[in-house]
């Protein structure tokens, strides 16, 4: 994720590769992954930002067919099992 530029990050966006504005761009499996370690680091730091994060990680596991990559203790809907 670190190597991509701002044109880059939009770019992603705009194909559904990334968040809004760009944030935690998913181009493939190693992103996926980075993603996945980065969510602790979510801005601002709430549980209902974390989930919005974790939905749309799912979502580009799904379409990247790396569901398995996903941890076990998310539910689909974003939030953490208990």
């Amino acid at each position: 994720m670190a190597d991509m530029n701002t044109a880059a990050r939009k770019k992603a966006a705009a194909k559904g590769q990334a968040m809004p504005g760009g944030r935690f761009p998913i181009r493939n499996r190693a992103d996926l992954e980075n993603a996945i370690r980065a969510v602790g680091r979510v801005q601002p730091p709430t549980e209902e930002a974390r989930s919005k994060v974790r939905r749309f990680i799912i979502q580009r596991a799904k379409a990247l067919g790396a569901s398995d990559a996903v941890p076990d203790t998310w539910s689909a809907d974003g939030s953490l099992k208990s």
